[in-house]
């Protein structure tokens, strides 16, 4: 027998597959390493991605060595589920190579090819069956968005068939994350790579850097789209030049699809959406719009390994796979786009367009992320369309605390928090608690992640402050570091929430933020300026008023008032006394903040 191939401290058993100036091979550590750190790596199998040194112009093969490596460090020092793990780099430049840990399973390329069966390449059928691609899509867009809202993002930009894998247990793990994008550009790659490229990527190096985190979102959705086009045609969407004058622009031609829902297909065409700028802001909002109802990571890993198993028994998963089959599609419908409505019509129509998908979504366990994935895409509905699907039970009055902080540290009365610093409830009040919702994505996947904060609110888009900064909207997951923190949520019409948290094992916070009353009606009124539009509540005789400022024609009865605005990065009020006349000429108040 010839002897084994050798690359540094890895034993070659075989090709897992070419991939342009980079082959990935099928490795083990060598038995005589004697590094005590690689020791628990004995015995298990690796994907061992070797850069080919003689596929590249020797003049530019330290730059490619460079960006190559790079990317495998960002993915060996992030350690999320869902992401293929990469444990060593050699940076040797006999032997350039990245080492991850061996995903057993089949990748889409392969899924299409059983399901396909040996039919013609004519025939109508679907490749996979589409709910059964909405499922792998689902989940494809779970992890996304955990590597989208970690910290520092994770953009994969190089989703592709061979690169998505599907385990006998229904796991999706997405390969190379940041690898192929860090090469594609900078090397002859053949046309087949860019087939499930963003639009606006294809031919820029993305790997240079100088993306933002909404076009690397964009761009990965984009991917996703195409993906799951590919398994419900058996082919990439297909691009073609626009008519002028928008001649550089390129736009996707999207046939009908046979056997897909309008809901399915209405997310692709979102998704596929040659301009990035309309494509979904978050993969957040993907995950239960595509799974058809199937609201549970663990429910849709079980049907993914059921539709596994009936591609390697040949038929098409609708003839073997009864439990994906039962599962009701809803009626066709013409959604409005994922993307947040600007108009007043657009809020109407995605009011009635999210009332009748709640009506039409299959009733067992819908997931908090429905609720999530709607109220993002059609603002307007909030609370109500929430409530009619009956995962958020009805909200109690609690009031919140009047502040009047003269420097000292703040100290208010706060909404019951799912636990504190000590880990107890955060106030007597927690019988008034709204009930926390079964584990979803954030509990399950997430949560367990030290120094990680979690936020889910109803209504979603709350601003999140943490430790007096300003870390985003909710829903959010934050890396905020071990130990306690202090938390505010914002959101206009609702009451703050504030609590100090501990996240030393993760945490999630769930609150239904409590409305505000408008302010008492009178024939007086009141102009609240501020130097920082939009962030600080406005508070009107030590009551919220749900608005933030800057607000005009505040309504009020005449007489003396006490104006105050909330500053979280300080955790006071600052107060101002004001004397409002009866009439039309509001009275001024102006904060330096």
């Amino acid at each position: 027998m010839p002897p084994a191939l050798r690359l540094g401290k890895y034993i070659v058993e075989g090709l897992l597959g070419p991939g342009g100036v980079t082959e990935t091979y099928l490795a083990h550590l060598a038995p005589d390493v004697r590094d005590d750190s690689m020791q628990n790596l004995a015995g298990k199998l690796f994907a061992l991605k070797l850069l080919r040194s003689d596929r590249v112009a020797q003049g530019d093969f330290a730059k490619i060595a460079l960006r190559f490596l790079s990317a495998g460090r960002q993915l060996r020092d992030f350690h999320r589920p869902g992401f293929g793990k990469v444990v060593d780099l050699s940076e040797d430049p006999a032997a350039t190579f990245i080492v991850s840990e061996h995903v057993a399973g089949t990748d889409l390329a392969r899924l299409v090819d059983q399901s396909q069966g040996g039919r013609a390449g004519g025939s109508t059928c679907n490749p996979v069956l589409p709910v059964l691609a909405g499922l792998i899509g689902s989940e494809i867009a779970r992890i996304l968005h955990i590597g989208h809202a970690a910290k520092p993002s994770l953009c994969h930009l190089g989703l592709a068939p061979h690169n998505v894998m599907l385990t006998t247990a229904g796991e999706v793990v997405l390969l190379d994350a940041g690898i192929a994008s860090s090469l594609r550009a900078v090397t002859e790659q053949p046309p087949e790579r860019w087939c499930f490229v963003a639009p606006e990527l294809q031919g820029v190096d993305a790997g240079a850097g100088g993306l933002s985190d909404r076009q690397g979102v964009a761009a990965d959705l984009y991917s996703l789209g195409a993906l799951v086009h590919f398994l419900v045609t058996g082919r990439a969407p297909t691009l073609a030049p626009a008519p002028a004058p928008q001649a550089r622009k390129v736009r996707t031609t999207l046939a009908d699809l046979p056997g897909v829902s309008s809901n399915l297909g209405a997310a692709l065409r979102t998704l596929l959406s040659p301009e990035y700028e309309d494509r979904p802001e978050s993969a957040a909002v993907l995950v239960d719009w595509l799974a058809s109802g199937v609201d549970g990571a663990r429910d849709r890993r079980q049907l993914i390994a059921e539709g596994l198993r009936a591609a390697e028994n040949g038929p098409r998963a609708s003839e073997a796979l009864p439990a994906i089959a039962s599962i009701e599609a809803p009626p066709p419908r013409e959604p409005p786009p994922i993307k947040t409505p600007g108009p007043a019509s657009a809020k109407a129509d995605g009011a009635r367009a999210a009332q009748a998908t709640v009506a039409a979504v299959p009733s067992r366990r819908r997931g908090i992320m429905v609720s999530v994935a709607w109220a993002v895409a059609l603002a307007a509905v909030g609370v109500g369309a929430m409530a009619v699907m009956g995962r958020w039970p009805g909200r109690k009055q609690t009031s919140h605390v009047r502040e009047r902080n003269q420097g000292r540290g703040a100290s208010a009365e706060m909404l019951p928090a799912a636990s504190n610093a000590a880990g107890e409830p955060a106030q007597a009040e927690a019988d008034e608690a709204p009930q926390a919702p079964e584990p979803t994505l954030g509990e399950s996947v997430l949560a367990r992640v030290a120094g990680h904060l979690i936020v889910e609110t109803v209504p979603p888009g709350a601003a999140v402050w943490v430790d007096g900064v300003i870390k985003g909207k909710s829903f959010a997951d934050i890396v905020v570091g071990e130990g306690g923190h202090r938390i505010v949520l914002i959101a206009p019409g609702h009451r703050m929430f504030r609590d100090v948290v501990d996240t030393s094992h993760g945490t999630i916070v769930r609150r239904t933020l409590v409305p505000v009353d408008p302010p008492t009606r009178g024939n007086g009124f009141l102009d609240v300026d501020c130097l920082t539009a939009g962030k600080f509540p406005i508070l009107l005789d030590d009551e919220e008023t749900g608005l933030l400022c800057p607000a005009k024609l505040v309504p009020t009865k005449p007489g003396k008032h006490l104006v105050g605005i909330f500053v979280p990065r300080e955790r006071r009020t600052i107060l101002v006394e004001t004397t409002v006349e009866a009439g039309a000429k509001p009275s001024a108040v102006k904060f330096s903040d």
